[in-house]
């Protein structure tokens, strides 16, 4: 029937039916949108997938060249100044390389007295492991860097260090640069030189690898180093430099005489110095020991295994005993026999080192001569200090105390005062010239197979020395002894690396300075003026003297000069690199943690290559 409704079947295939005729209309619409598209239309479909392939390879050519490295920042300071990933990349390696090669150096030199481990032992850092996988051990007051337990936790690593290190570092270059900048102060053309001559340095080692000079740098420096780049963080680095070096000496230049006085009334202990004879007994904790055994030097140790409360037990002994000691030396001591009665005292094997006449005396061992308030207490304990100096001391006064070491020993000390508190009035300090004829001379040597070690050799006696210098003092004499003359001749002859190049000057020499005995004692010889010459023997060799220079002032205004200009100084730094525009940082720790694993794979080769290096020592050695 016509007017009977259609089954649901009959509903679908008509429903079915329009669809398709509805998809063929479309696909006729596309093929006649097809058939008439322009040239153009047509050549976009096929540059439009090869312009992207052009960006993705451009883009891989920017990173490869550093681009990036050189335009996205790390650091982000207050005034929007920013630190590029290859700028911080290069203060990151930079610390690395300057702590893992100092901790390898010392492991090389002291290895052999302190056993191994020196290097670790000296810097805190063991250059046979990366930064991510050793602890770091050392202070706030160590390094002037605080790593803040709640983002490091209690165990922090060296990488931790060396990040938070960088991050000062590039805020106190680039704050102190800037102020440089604005105070109008520029490089020298000696400090340009040197810039220019650095570059050309490393241009030529790079030409020695075939390299071209950016493809060395940022083989060695990091992606994104170059040329321009290094240049310009060298002018920062050395203009920051100058720049608070020139302040401190403008600051000290006007430090005057009245000023000087009135801070040594104000600090008098510490510019007051002292003379102390002094002993000291050891009451050693007791430990177990292990089997040892017998060395052409040392006896058999067979091993103990005492319980905890024997060793005390036994700790305790030493103590009684050493006490026992030192309170008899106390009671015989006095100023006129102390030195014989400490000589008395000692061990046989180490009368020597107490006997005057003996070639290795040594009076550091019994005498602390011109010692202020906190190198006594430095030295000894707040004790002896507050006893030197009581307003009632007399010069013979004694005393003794002790003090509990950590291991549970005991140190029994005993002082007799040679001196009441005094200002020392040597003008201090000096600067002088010398020309060393050395000893000995360490030389590259290279074995059959190639490998390269250091070796120390012998090039020539005390005595070849000693006569060698003194034909050269005549015939410098003979020619009028003039300073000039002997700046060229360091030049020439001298063989002390670290003066040679500057004329042989070695300046602010101290009586406490640590240059070798014969030197300093040559130095503050009574009566000793400028121009005076001479020749003394040390250990490394025969050194040809001439005094340069002394200073105007005494040793304690020396001392309060000092001070005060570097009081000034640090808070005239303090402000700079304090100052908000700088003080405000933000960091991409994303970033940081990429510059972070690179150091990690970089450092992993630096251990290999100081693993081979001292395995071809050993080898060395043992041929």
């Amino acid at each position: 029937m016509a007017n009977e409704a259609k089954s649901a079947a009959e509903l679908a295939r008509e429903e079915r039916k329009a669809r398709i005729g509805k998809a063929g209309d479309a696909m006729a619409e596309k093929r006649e949108k097809k058939a008439n598209q322009s040239k153009r239309q047509k050549r976009l479909k096929w540059i439009i997938p090869a312009v992207v392939i052009v960006i993705a390879l451009v883009l891989g050519l920017l990173y490869y060249f550093g681009v990036p490295h050189r335009a996205l920042s790390v650091i982000r300071f207050g005034n929007g100044e920013k630190v590029s990933i290859a700028e911080y990349e290069y203060y990151y390696k930079a610390v690395y390389n300057n702590i893992s090669n100092s901790s390898y150096q010392y492991e090389q030199y002291y290895g052999a007295y302190y056993g191994e481990g020196a290097g670790k032992m000296m810097t805190g850092f063991d250059y046979k492991k990366t930064p991510k996988n050793q602890e770091f051990t050392l202070s706030e007051a160590d390094t002037g860097i605080k790593l803040d337990k709640e983002i490091y936790g209690e165990n922090p690593t060296w990488a931790d260090f060396f990040k938070e290190y960088s991050i000062k570092q590039a805020q106190e270059i680039t704050a102190v640069y800037n102020a440089a900048v604005k105070d109008g102060a520029k490089l020298s053309d000696d400090q340009q030189k040197e810039i220019n001559d650095n570059i050309e340095q490393l241009r030529k080692t790079a030409a020695e690898s075939n390299y071209s000079l950016n493809a060395y740098l940022m083989a060695n420096y990091g992606r994104g180093m170059n040329e321009s780049l290094l240049r310009k963080i060298m002018q920062k680095q050395a203009l920051a430099s100058s720049y608070i070096q020139n302040k401190a000496e403008e600051i000290q230049s006007g430090i005057t005489d009245d000023q000087i006085l009135d801070y040594y009334n104000e600090h008098p202990n510490e510019y007051n110095t002292v003379d102390l004879y002094f002993y000291t007994l050891e009451a050693e904790a007791a430990k177990n020991t292990e089997a040892q055994e017998a060395t052409d030097t040392t006896e058999a140790v067979e091993a103990t295994n005492y319980t905890d409360e024997e060793l005390a037990e036994m700790t305790k002994k030493n103590v009684e005993e050493k006490k026992a000691e030192a309170e008899s030396f106390y009671e015989k001591a006095t100023i006129d026999n102390f030195l014989n009665l400490v000589y008395e005292s000692v061990e046989e094997d180490m009368k020597e080192y107490f006997n005057p006449s003996s070639d290795s005396y040594n009076d550091s061992y019994t005498t602390a001569a011109g010692v202020n308030y906190s190198t006594i207490e430095k030295s000894f304990n707040k004790d002896v200090a507050d006893w030197a100096y009581d307003s009632s001391r007399a010069v013979g006064d004694k005393f003794m105390t002790s003090v509990e070491e950590d291991d549970g020993g005991t140190t029994f000390i005993i002082v007799v005062l040679k001196s009441l508190p005094y200002k020392d009035d040597t003008l201090q300090p000096v600067n002088v010239r010398h020309i060393l004829l050395a000893l000995t001379k360490d030389e590259e040597v290279t074995d059959d197979q190639g490998n390269k070690t250091t070796e120390t050799k012998t090039i020539r006696t005390a005595e070849e020395a000693m006569e060698q210098a003194q034909a050269i003092l005549d015939k410098w004499v003979s020619d009028g002894a003039k300073e000039d003359d002997f700046i060229k001749l360091a030049a020439e002859k001298s063989e002390d690396p670290g003066s040679a190049d500057n004329g042989g000057l070695i300046e602010g020499i101290y009586t406490d300075s640590s240059y070798v005995k014969p030197f300093l004692d040559w130095a503050y010889a009574d009566g000793r003026k400028v121009g005076d010459y001479g020749i003394v023997e040390s250990d490394y060799g025969a050194h040809i003297m001439y005094m340069s220079s002394i200073s105007e002032k005494t040793k304690w205004q020396a001392d309060i000069l000092t001070a005060m200009s570097n009081d000034a100084s640090n808070k005239f730094y303090e402000d700079i690199v304090n100052d908000k525009a700088y003080s405000e940082i933000k960091v991409s720790n994303g970033l940081i943690k990429k510059v972070q694993n690179k150091i990690e794979d970089y450092a992993a080769r630096v251990v290999e290559t100081f693993e081979k290096q001292s395995a071809q020592q050993a080898d060395s050695s043992a041929n």
